[in-house]
């Protein structure tokens, strides 16, 4: 029998400065499965379980409750305690009734608790747009999903409020003037703020945003900025205060 290749555990001290973690406690701690998300922009499931959460103990709680199909993650029950957990994934527990979004907070992302009528659906950012065999649109997201539709007009760095796991859009929303954004890492993750104006990019300089935040007006890189509503978020998207 063939072997798995790499290691399932990283050292504590040796994780991304953005996760939210004790650093010296247990040496060891479950490292992310290859999948949507980078590395440093996710959690493995079992460390939002047991280090954010606190709903387990120990890696043999981990294992049990995800063998028992108790925990989804985007609606779906997920079985790996790798299973990488980004920004806006809904970790579900409906045995206990309980839903959380993660959101990002200066401190890296912080679990959001929601009510359930949103734990149904998710903001997705656009990464790319293609056009395939057979002259079909193909969308591809923050997320690492990805969705064939030839009527959705939204471009790369739009969002869009998906149906989960239904992988359904019910509304999008455009980085434009105007629109609601949320900063998504740096000192000043968390806020929200309207978008003044997008700057176009160019071959030697990235899409630059302005918005205006509670701590001022500033010009921050287009990846920076997640568009997350019009009037204002679609969704529960802030760390609780």
């Amino acid at each position: 029998m063939g072997k798995k290749s790499g290691r399932g555990k990283m050292k504590r001290i040796s994780a991304p400065r953005s996760w939210d973690i004790a650093r010296k406690e247990a040496r060891f701690i479950t490292k992310p499965s290859p999948g949507g998300h980078p590395i440093e922009k996710c959690y493995s499931l079992a460390v939002v379980l047991r280090d954010l959460l606190g709903v387990v103990a120990t890696q043999k709680e981990v294992m049990q409750v995800l063998t028992r199909r108790e925990v989804l993650v985007d609606g779906v029950a997920r079985h790996d305690p790798g299973f990488p957990v980004g920004i806006f994934d809904v970790v579900s527990i409906p045995k206990e009734g309980k839903s959380f979004r993660l959101v990002p907070s200066p401190d890296g992302l912080v679990p959001r608790d929601i009510v359930s009528t949103e734990a149904g659906v998710k903001l997705c950012r656009v990464k790319s747009k293609v056009k395939i065999n057979g002259g079909h649109i193909q969308f591809g997201f923050h997320d690492g999903r990805s969705l064939l539709d030839d009527k959705l007009s939204v471009s790369p760095g739009d969002s869009v409020v998906m149906r989960v796991p239904a992988q359904a859009v019910v509304d999008s929303v455009k980085l434009a003037k105007g629109a609601t954004g949320l900063v998504v890492s740096g000192e000043r993750a968390g806020q929200i703020g309207r978008i003044i104006s997008v700057k176009k990019g160019t071959s030697s300089r990235e899409r630059m945003v302005s918005v205006s935040l509670p701590s001022g007006e500033t010009e921050l890189p287009g990846r920076m900025i997640f568009a997350v509503g019009t009037d204002k978020p679609a969704m529960e998207v802030q760390a609780a205060s």
